[in-house]
């Protein structure tokens, strides 16, 4: 695994950091074991959790015991998985509720840092902005982020109560949203990354023109070509799935103090975490940039084709 320094606190992240779903992995105590295992024997010391359920805290505080917490990164949302208002959960008494049992309860001694969703980060209350700076002045909370994408990036910068900006940032990431990413940067904030595999380009025969599907099971394709300016590299590149191109490009970016991985199982995050080690392939970031102006150009040609 690989490191990149982590401002001027001093620590340093992996670059590849771990999502922990508690509803995606079930609610199954064995299965975020395994999966916070393998991550800490990968060298991940970077770790998100969706959920503040007990018994996820208490599988992760117990997990994170075999390492010295000082070298471990946990992230933590301010809301519930799947809240339907994110905001109302960070009124004074719902969000002290929550961090109580976070901090003394779990045994994870503090907190790193408490990222607010893109839907709320702008309601929080004073009473609650009030509370977490008492938290961070006792030393059980160290940073507070808000989740943001586009416009929204910049509304969080310039809060300036926000230490972190979460966002996606993949293979299609405009160079306008780059642009407000050094923004952040330039305001002091540390950018974190995360969803780097865009679902539409997930199948292959979304991407893959079926002149060139033989090649995808090992078979010569009818038209070695077939796809030539598309993100149909994606599922042609000998050796590499689609998700570990797309991981693998967004790890070159050095505006990124980390990159948020969701895995299903320890054999998935294991693969991932290879990827970090690997050189891309050289064409790739080519390749990414013909498929990039080939879609823009096809989306101004179906503008410029629609009825006045």
């Amino acid at each position: 695994m690989r490191y990149r320094p982590f401002g001027r606190s001093g620590q340093a992240l992996s670059a590849l950091g771990l999502n922990v779903s508690w509803a995606k992995l079930g609610r199954n105590p064995q299965a975020v074991a395994r999966l916070l295992n393998t991550a800490l024997e990968n060298g991940i010391n970077t770790f998100h959790l969706t959920s503040a359920q007990p018994e996820l805290l208490r599988v992760a505080a117990d997990t994170f015991a075999i390492a010295d917490r000082r070298v471990l990164f946990v992230s933590l949302s301010a809301e519930e998985e799947g809240s339907s208002d994110p905001a109302d959960e960070y009124r004074l008494e719902p969000l002290r509720e929550r961090l109580r049992g976070v901090i003394k309860s779990s045994g994870l001694k503090w907190i790193d840092l408490l990222v607010f969703h893109a839907n709320g980060f702008d309601r929080i209350p004073d009473r609650s902005w009030t509370f977490l700076t008492a938290l961070r002045e006792a030393g059980m909370l160290k940073f507070t982020g808000a989740t943001a994408n586009d416009d929204l990036i910049k509304v969080a910068v310039d809060d300036g109560r926000f230490n972190i900006l979460k966002t996606v940032f993949d293979i299609d990431t405009s160079w306008n949203k780059r642009h407000l990413l050094d923004y952040a940067l330039s305001q002091g904030m540390a950018v974190f990354g995360h969803d780097f595999f865009p679902a539409q380009y997930r199948k292959a025969e979304a991407v893959v023109a079926k002149s060139g599907w033989r090649g995808l099971f090992g078979g010569k394709p009818a038209d070695p070509l077939a796809g030539r300016g598309t993100y149909a590299f994606l599922h042609q590149t000998p050796d590499w799935t689609a998700e570990e191109l797309c991981l693998s490009y967004a790890l070159t970016q050095p505006n990124l103090s980390t990159l948020f991985a969701s895995a299903d199982d320890p054999e998935h995050l294991e693969a991932l975490a290879a990827v970090v080690e690997r050189a891309m392939p050289t064409s790739v970031p080519a390749q990414i940039e013909m498929a990039r102006f080939s879609a823009q150009a096809e989306t101004l040609e179906n503008a410029r084709k629609k009825p006045a």
